[in-house]
């Protein structure tokens, strides 16, 4: 019996054997943005199916903030550079706002 409380996950890609390969989700992108020019924010309103993002921080680390106005000094997550992170979307969320940490940072975003 599943609790009430167990948080929904979206479908994961699987290999031949059904074992869940990485943590890649299995859905074509909904949306994608690539942002070479994140000097001073950028925000996105998300796809209305969007469950899951992955956030890429290219060369700087990237902040993001949840449906506000995000700054280094008042963000609600960080994606390290040259990482790649993947994110649920909070119940409700519809946009998100990124800056970089310091100059030269370039963003990658695919919605699932």
């Amino acid at each position: 019996m599943k609790s009430k409380n167990m948080p929904i996950t979206p479908p994961f890609a699987r290999d031949a054997n059904r074992f869940i390969v990485g943590d890649v989700p299995a859905s074509v992108a909904l949306e994608k943005t690539y942002d070479a020019t994140i000097s001073s924010s950028t925000s996105l309103t998300l796809n209305a199916s969007t469950t899951i993002i992955e956030v890429t921080a290219i060369d700087k680390a990237i902040c993001y903030k949840w449906g506000g106005t995000c700054s280094t000094s008042d963000f609600d997550g960080i994606v390290p550079s040259n990482t790649s992170k993947l994110i649920p979307v909070p119940v409700g969320q519809t946009s998100i706002q990124f800056i970089e940490q310091t100059a030269t940072a370039i963003l990658a975003v695919v919605e699932f």
